[in-house]
């Protein structure tokens, strides 16, 4: 995910619902099972990918391997939120190694002292590990894991199989042991009213933020790393793959679906914000853009006769649906196009198709946004 800047943690994949109890996403993703194993050997066929070229051929589809992929950042996520309640603080203070006790030599490497029972120890291994790793530079790690595996054609670099990426696997497959243990031992776990409180609070955070992400790009860097014509190419690709039966037994290449989805992605956040400080500042929606007669007229006779006023535009587009909800359409065009089924002519898609291509062409027409903007 090219855009986006790895040093923070937030939600990204939960529900209102699931943030308000974590532990039911552990009920969900281990489904009762008596062991992580099942998960692990999941996150282990990400790896397997990597080493095998073509590997995710051997499956009905890359959405199989892509809904593999957000179960873990599902899961990992639930993880983030436990830790944010557990162990509770009387217990860290009695865990936590006092600060006469602190060597120099050893500080990155002490963590909790042990504790008196298993599920102690369990919540101590989940402080460290997310006192070790943000949220997103956890999700890039996964999302890398299945990006490579799905064997890139669009950009130059891969996730190099060494042993860094070796031990990052490791790392998560204890992870997921950890929270396997906690999600047996919490299964009928009364949430305090302290909890509640944390976990309301990451609820609206989520729910006040602008973007998905956090983003180290601006939209005049959106090109950086994509072509301009491939990024177009891509979304009318996607809409013949809607009307084609088992277009990935014929094709490679998935992971670029993922890139230039994930470029589709930054420009919906992006005009939303751009909409959204319009609106706020009380500027007039209807203003008029001075494009080039040329580009426009080409432009008009395309069918976007909202070349003039793309402001009044983009507030008709989000007043149809909510920033969330385009996301989430979104997000359902990545997973059928990934499907290898034939959605028909006809489909709930044409909306969202319709609105990136006029996003995208709002990125290049963008010198000519009105100035007091």
């Amino acid at each position: 995910m090219h855009h986006i800047e790895y040093e923070n943690s937030y939600l990204t994949l939960l529900t209102g619902k699931e943030i308000l109890n974590p532990y039911l996403v552990l009920k969900e993703v281990f489904k009762g099972s008596s062991s992580p194993v099942a998960l692990q050997d999941e996150l282990y066929e990400l790896l397997t990918a990597i080493m095998r070229p073509n590997y995710w051929r051997s499956y009905q589809s890359p959405l199989v391997l892509y809904k593999k992929y957000k179960k873990l950042l599902r899961l990992f996520e639930a993880g983030w939120l436990i830790q944010k309640i557990r162990p509770e603080f009387d217990l860290s203070e009695k865990l936590s190694i006092p600060f006469k006790e602190v060597k120099v030599d050893e500080i990155k490497s002490q963590g909790f002292k042990p504790g008196s029972d298993p599920l102690t120890n369990e919540y101590q291994s989940l402080v460290q590990f997310y006192c070790s790793y943000s949220l997103s530079s956890l999700g890039r790690e996964v999302y890398c894991l299945l990006f490579d595996g799905f064997m890139s054609g669009c950009t130059d670099g891969t996730y190099e199989l060494d042993v860094y990426l070796i031990k990052q696997v490791q790392n998560m497959s204890e992870l997921i042991r950890v929270l396997h243990t906690i999600g047996r031992y919490e299964q009928n776990t009364v949430l305090s009213p302290r909890d509640i409180d944390i976990l309301n609070r990451e609820k609206e955070a989520l729910y006040a933020r602008d973007n998905l992400h956090d983003y180290e790009n601006d939209i005049y860097d959106f090109y950086e790393h994509s072509e301009k014509d491939e990024v177009r190419k891509a979304l009318d690709i996607s809409r013949g793959i809607l009307r084609t039966e088992n277009f990935w037994r014929l094709h490679g290449n998935p992971a670029n679906i993922l890139h230039y989805f994930h470029d589709f992605l930054f420009v919906l956040d992006y005009f939303w914000c751009d909409y959204k400080y319009i609106v706020e500042a009380g500027i007039d929606i209807s203003t008029k853009w001075e494009i080039d007669s040329e580009v426009r007229e080409e432009l008009y006779n395309q069918g976007h006769k909202w070349i003039d006023r793309p402001w009044e535009f983009l507030h008709n587009q989000f007043e149809k649906d909510s920033i969330r909800g385009w996301r989430y359409r979104l997000e359902r065009l990545l997973e059928d196009v990934l499907s290898n089924h034939n959605w028909g002519i006809f489909h709930v898609h044409d909306e969202v198709l319709y609105f990136i291509d006029s996003l995208l062409l709002l990125v290049d027409l963008l010198d000519y946004e009105p100035k007091e903007c």
